[in-house]
């Protein structure tokens, strides 16, 4: 990407598209969210079409998770993530451009005879969505800046978009127990919960005065530790409708502690 990337955010198209995305909130479902990201960058670039692909369980296969700019009952839902430019990228972890559709195992039965979409056109940029250096899918969309430079402005600007978008859309199927889930080992998910409640907390320490609180002695470890408690039980018996012997299950502990937890918080049973 030219010099002036990093130059001048407030007429920097790049940039000041990737602050309005890190700053868009969640969504209920990854299809919204994904639809949220790619308005973002349509006000800024000609985005006409744009597909989010994930690998299945056995990583032999891609499947469609979002579309952006056309309808899913026209479009290729599935294919192998073993052949063409989508397998390649996925190997490589690196950006590639998928100049021959016709030989795209997801897009060959769609360009023969009527089957043809006209917003989907060569040249697409297939760029890969990386996790603790492992692929998790991919996204094709139409190029933003132009075939300059055999497209090193898109490739640039795209692999920090990738970046951004590819925790947030694990954490989506975190969520969900997609498919993903059950190739997540148990690992990931705590190096996830570590991250979220770091950060949370670190919050929370920052407004509080060091010495204020030694001289009057709030106990702010036992505070912090009272409220993460009660949020928890207050959130899974709201996830399973108040059903105590499931809410103990989700959050690995036994029906006792619960109820004991329950009434040390003064949380109602409903």
């Amino acid at each position: 990407m030219s010099s002036t990337f990093f130059i001048n955010p407030r007429s920097n198209p790049e940039l000041r598209s990737l602050y309005e995305i890190i700053l868009l909130p969640q969504q209920n479902h990854l299809q919204d969210y994904f639809l949220g990201v790619m308005a973002i960058l349509s006000e800024y670039f000609s985005i006409k079409y744009s597909a989010l692909f994930l690998q299945g369980p056995q990583k032999d296969s891609l499947h469609v998770e979002a579309l952006y700019g056309i309808e899913k009952e026209i479009h290729p839902l599935t294919c192998s993530s073993q052949k063409g430019t989508i397998s390649k990228v996925l190997e490589s972890r690196q950006p590639m451009t998928i100049q021959n559709l016709s030989q795209e195992p997801l897009y060959e039965e769609m360009m023969k005879g009527q089957k043809r979409i006209e917003k989907i056109q060569p040249p697409l940029l297939c760029i890969p969505l990386i996790i603790d250096d492992e692929p998790l899918g991919v996204i094709n969309m139409n190029s933003l800046h132009g075939s300059r430079d055999e497209f090193n402005e898109d490739f640039q600007f795209l692999s920090i978009f990738s970046a951004i978008l590819s925790p947030v859309i694990k954490n989506y199927h975190l969520k969900k127990g997609g498919p993903l889930m059950k190739d997540s080992k148990p690992k990931a998910r705590s190096h996830l919960l570590d991250e979220i409640l770091e950060q949370k907390l670190a919050e929370v320490l920052n407004k509080i005065d060091p010495y204020v609180e030694t001289k009057t002695k709030m106990g702010i470890f036992d505070d912090i530790i009272r409220v993460v408690e009660k949020i928890l039980i207050k959130s899974a018996l709201e996830r399973v409708n108040y059903v105590q012997i499931a809410a103990a299950q989700f959050l690995g502990i036994n029906r006792n502690t619960l109820r004991k937890k329950m009434k040390e918080l003064k949380i109602k049973a409903r």
